[in-house]
């Protein structure tokens, strides 16, 4: 996790950082329900986790995504589509989410998680499947509208945004 600045009293932020991918086949993308896990049991899914230490985004996304479904993608025909920077509904952690999307990959859908998952099922863009995890849900929409960024479930910041500085008479 970031440290202190040498001699400033202020933090760096600390934040998980996370993958998506929209693997896509026509309008279709590829989703599952999860299962009764800790954090959004029993919602829609796209193949997504945490990036490891060390590990650029979309390998990252790669690497989950394989670890999913028993397919793989390659890293370098992973498009970036949007970047969310979202206090999770689910767990209350700070976070930075990587979407990427493909239509190319390689080998069987497959359910090696099934303790985590029902199963992959191809889901219509246009008409998605309920209950999605919220922050999913409003990152799908603004990749839908072609928003590269946004920021979810922030806290209302009350502070003011800038501070005054004292001028010298």
């Amino acid at each position: 996790m970031p440290e202190n600045s040498a001699g400033l009293a202020r933090r760096h932020a600390s934040h998980y950082a996370d993958v998506h991918l929209l693997l896509r086949q026509g309008d279709d993308i590829l989703m599952s329900r999860r299962r009764q896990q800790q954090v959004f049991p029993g919602m829609w899914q796209v193949p997504a986790g945490l990036m490891e230490e060390g590990e650029p985004a979309r390998a990252a996304a790669a690497r989950e995504f394989a670890e999913e479904t028993s397919a793989t993608v390659d890293p370098d025909h992973l498009r970036f589509v949007h970047l969310m920077h979202h206090v999770s509904t689910g767990s209350g952690s700070r976070r930075i989410a990587f979407f990427f999307e493909t239509d190319r990959w390689h080998g069987s859908i497959g359910n090696p998680e099934r303790d985590k998952c029902e199963g992959w099922e191809w889901r219509k863009a246009s008409s998605l499947p309920e209950p999605l995890p919220p922050y999913l849900a409003v990152a799908l929409q603004h990749i839908a509208d072609g928003t590269p960024y946004s920021e979810y479930a922030w806290p209302v910041h009350t502070a003011p945004c800038s501070a005054k500085i004292p001028v010298s008479p």
